[in-house]
């Protein structure tokens, strides 16, 4: 965070509250010092006119003393009601420059990412493609390289579908084609398709046969393949990761559990911001582009769901998802 923008925010904030302060003080001393002038001007007056009675308890004495108390009373509330109005707009400015500070960051981590994500896969996929072309391989190493390359190609499919549905997200535009569909048949077919390409991973699956839910496939099958995405990221690469399916009284239930290094208590609601990701994006050596758990986050929120994440024991992440069940008929 810049030092010398909130410096100078500080010294004029410092100065504008001194500034009203003082004119309230200046104000309240001139009313006084009117009040008093006024009195004894008035008393000299009438003791020259009537000495037998005092001035204080004339109805003239009344009116100034009424003035007085008047103006008094609207120095002290205006000044208070200004200082407040000023305390809460220097506040919200402040707000503001932060906010803006931040989305600056994570626009530019976002770019970083975006950059490393695009040109990481597509390199690969060239260097595959040339050792092809240049080279006669045998059938092992040529079904390698073509399962890299259809590794690399479906980390861009899934990075230009997060671009995409955050976009729609954004303009209330994602166009779901809703239809009753079987998410238990749909999350084993999604998983084992998942698999395919990451040999050292492994899922264990504890999922209730037919489940329906009205959804989206696209968006259903982003919601899973983000949060599978995300726990092996943080994990490592002979990890193990259970998946649960199931449903109880009134919703269906989804939970995913790693043994990865788990997510700090203050980073626990944050992760779902939009290009947000712990760390700093020249420094950090995994993948993403912040958009994945916004993504899930929003098409969770989209189907009346609810998604919460919690420390795995002993070590690890935690992370349910919530829908409510479809009452079929």
């Amino acid at each position: 965070m810049p030092a010398n923008p909130f410096r100078t925010f500080y010294i004029v904030f410092t100065y504008i509250i001194a500034f009203t302060l003082w004119w309230a003080y200046l104000l309240y001393a001139k009313n006084e010092t009117a009040y008093q002038e006024t009195v004894e001007l008035n008393e000299i007056r009438f003791h020259q006119m009537n000495t037998s009675s005092d001035y204080h308890t004339t109805a003239e004495f009344e009116k100034v003393y009424s003035k007085y108390t008047r103006q008094k009373f609207m120095i002290l509330s205006e000044g208070l009601a200004f200082l407040v109005l000023m305390l809460l707009g220097l506040l919200r400015v402040r707000k503001v420059f932060l906010q803006e500070i931040q989305l600056a960051e994570q626009q530019k981590n976002f770019m970083l990412s975006i950059t490393h994500e695009l040109k990481s896969p597509l390199s690969s996929i060239k260097l595959s493609l040339q050792t092809l072309t240049m080279r006669k391989l045998d059938a092992d190493k040529t079904d390698r390289l073509i399962s890299n390359s259809l590794t690399d190609i479906d980390r861009l499919d899934a990075l230009i579908e997060n671009i995409l549905f955050a976009a729609k997200i954004e303009r209330n535009e994602t166009g779901f084609s809703d239809t009753v569909t079987d998410i238990s048949e749909l999350s084993s077919q999604l998983v084992e398709k998942f698999l395919f390409n990451k040999k050292s991973i492994t899922i264990e699956t504890n999922i209730q046969p037919d489940i329906y839910m009205k959804v989206d496939g696209m968006a259903f099958t982003s919601v899973l393949i983000n949060v599978l995405e995300n726990a092996l990221k943080y994990s490592d690469e002979k990890t193990r990761v259970k998946l649960k399916l199931y449903t109880d009284s009134n919703s269906i239930v989804f939970v995913l559990a790693d043994n990865g290094v788990g997510v700090p208590d203050e980073f626990k609601e944050r992760i779902f911001e939009k290009f947000y990701r712990i760390g700093h994006e020249e420094t950090r050596s995994t993948k993403g582009t912040g958009l994945g758990l916004y993504v899930v986050k929003r098409v969770v929120e989209i189907y009346h769901g609810t998604i919460t994440v919690t420390d795995n024991k002993p070590n690890g992440t935690m992370v349910a998802i919530t829908f409510p069940l479809l009452e079929r008929q």
